[in-house]
């Protein structure tokens, strides 16, 4: 898993329901004398993963696409800047 940090705190918000079934599948392995207190325990896993994703600085996928393609266009222009250095260093030796 790739994890990309954003300069702008908390630029990515977890979907709830991620954080819903997160709870659940830890919930579903846990003995039956722990389930007793269902609620409690729901609301203690959810607040504690909430505050675990909000801690990683993550950025969301559309955020990260898009600083992918920003960073493609600008080694592209980089790389016709370098041709155009190169031709001209050229062109000034001819």
């Amino acid at each position: 898993m790739l994890l990309i940090q954003s300069e702008q705190k908390n630029m990515f918000k977890i979907d709830p329901k991620n954080i819903d079934d997160l709870a659940n599948k830890i919930k579903g392995v846990l003995p039956e004398s722990l389930k007793s207190s269902k609620e409690e325990m729901q609301k203690t896993l959810k607040s504690g993963a909430e505050g675990v994703f909000q801690k990683l600085d993550l950025v969301s996928r559309e955020e990260y696409d898009i600083q992918v393609s920003l960073l493609q266009k600008c080694q592209k222009k980089i790389d016709e800047l370098e041709a155009k250095i190169s031709e001209l260093e050229e062109n000034k030796t001819n």
